[in-house]
């Protein structure tokens, strides 16, 4: 088990806050696509900001998928705790782009 979660700290927030600002400037146009990723991901707009940047249109298939980096968990349930969302908050900032 990969447990991205322990890399998840007061560091990796300011990274995330960094990441999400990008993505929000370099592709988040509040299109309908976009709307309903944010919406399947129970309004986590940091999430959805991220992974519309990092996968585009892909990101609404890709989020049921069980991501090995994960341990096996789609992202979407990585949204059930604040450990697996900092998990999917990790793994999110690891992605090749």
């Amino acid at each position: 088990m990969n447990r991205l979660e322990q890399y998840f700290d007061s560091n990796g927030s300011k990274a995330w806050d960094t990441l999400v600002k990008l993505a929000t400037e370099s592709s988040w146009t509040n299109s309908e696509s976009q709307k309903i990723l944010e919406q399947i991901l129970n309004n986590h707009t940091d999430i959805a900001k991220v992974l519309y940047a990092r996968l585009g249109e892909e990101s609404i298939n890709w989020i049921y998928r069980k991501v090995p980096a994960l341990d096996g968990l789609s992202p979407l349930e990585c949204l059930e705790t604040p450990e697996l969302i900092k998990r999917l908050k990790e793994g999110l900032s690891r992605m090749d782009i």
